[in-house]
Order: structure tokens, then sequence, then C-alpha cells
């Protein structure tokens, strides 16, 4: 359940990443499902950002069933794996708390290319935090960062970037980042913003920006 302000800005950001990562993997949600009506099926599911309605259909069976098979087919785990917790995230029909899936495949998630690694971290561990997944452990906030603290000052270095450096290497209040993000959000996005603000938003403090609800979401990265 949300308990603050935060939690719907971070529902909101973790469910449009997870969406990102369906869209990216496109293909391998043509894979998913052992009919063309389960296919079908889960496509429409997939186009109605990933909540899911029947949980008796053979459609849903095909996602369980994917999300526990990454040596059959990666990126079709990957994108089964994200329309559960997309679903979860959202209080759809899926009650799994994919405790078993974090469980016996976190090592596998991180094996995903950095982006979609940390769009799934992120959404098991908001989900662990809101209580929609059940998890042995938090996932370590390393594996929910796009990129490292260290190459994320890097970039705004070479890019002179003093204000979101300074923001970063400081590790700013999640108020203060999210009155930043608030305002940037008037102006054209530099490369550099749009990677220092996915690094704020992606560390454990992550930002809190004024009018939740309603504010642009960073873009995937």
């Amino acid at each position: 359940m949300f308990t603050s302000t935060a939690d719907v800005f971070r529902t909101r950001q973790a469910v449009r990443d997870l969406l990102e990562v369906v869209h990216t993997h496109r293909n391998a949600v043509d894979r998913l499902g052992a009919t063309g009506t389960d296919r079908s099926e889960i496509l429409e599911i997939t186009k109605s950002g990933c909540l899911i309605a029947d949980t008796g259909s053979r459609a849903f069976s095909s996602i369980l069933l994917a999300a526990a098979m990454p040596d059959e087919d990666f990126n079709s785990f990957i994108v089964a794996t994200v329309i559960l917790l997309a679903d979860r995230l959202q209080g759809g029909a899926g009650q799994d708390d994919l405790y078993w899936n974090y469980d016996a495949f976190k090592d596998h998630y991180s094996l995903a290319d950095p982006p979609i690694r940390a769009a799934v971290m992120n959404g098991f561990r908001l989900g662990h935090q809101l209580d929609f997944v059940k998890l042995p452990e938090t996932p370590s906030p390393e594996s929910c960062l796009t990129r490292q603290k260290s190459d994320v000052l890097q970039i705004l270095g070479a890019n002179g970037d003093k204000l979101l450096m300074e923001m970063v290497q400081r590790e700013a209040s999640a108020k203060t980042a999210g009155a930043g993000w608030t305002s940037a959000v008037n102006r054209p996005l530099s490369l550099s913003a749009k990677v220092a603000y996915r690094y704020l938003y992606e560390r454990p403090l992550s930002i809190v920006p004024d009018r939740s609800g309603e504010v642009p979401l960073i873009p995937w990265a």
C-alpha cells in the first residue's frame, strides 16, 4: 500500500521502467505462450500496462512458466518476470508474492543489461518495501543502479554540470533531489541531467518531487 507521496512517484517510475523493458523486448513477448491464442492474450496484457485480469487463464500460466525458465529463453524469462512485477506493483490480479522467483533467480536477473537489471531490481525492492512482494533479502543498492556513482560523476564532470555533480557527490536529500527534478523538467534535459536524476532516483534515498502523482517521469536510460 502507498504510505507517502514518495511511494506514489517511485511506483509510477518503477512501473514505467518495467513497461519500457517490455517494449524493448517486444520480440520476446511474441514468444510467450504455447498457442496463438495464449500469445494474443499475453500481448493484450502488455497493452493494458501489464495488468493481469485472469489468473486462471493459460496465458497467465505461460507467463509463470517462462518466468521460471531462464535457460530456455533468457529475454522471455526477463519479460515474463517484468509482467508479474508490474502487475503486483499496480495491484493487479496476480497474487504470487514472487519470493521463490527472486530467491531462485536473483543471479540471473543480474545478467541482464544494466538498464534492464536496474528496472527489475528496483521493481523487486519497491515491491518488497510496499509489501506487494516478499523477498528473502532486499536487492543490493548496486544492483538497482543503471550506472554506478563513479560513472555518473565522470559523465557530469565531463559535461561541466557542477550543480548536479555536487548533488550526486553529496547524496542530496530526497526532497532536494526531487525539487531539482521538478525544476529540471521545465527545460530541455541534457543527457548528463538524465543520467544524474536516474541515479538519484535509483539510489536508496531516491527522490521525492512535488506533485508526485503528475510530475513527468525520468526518461528510460
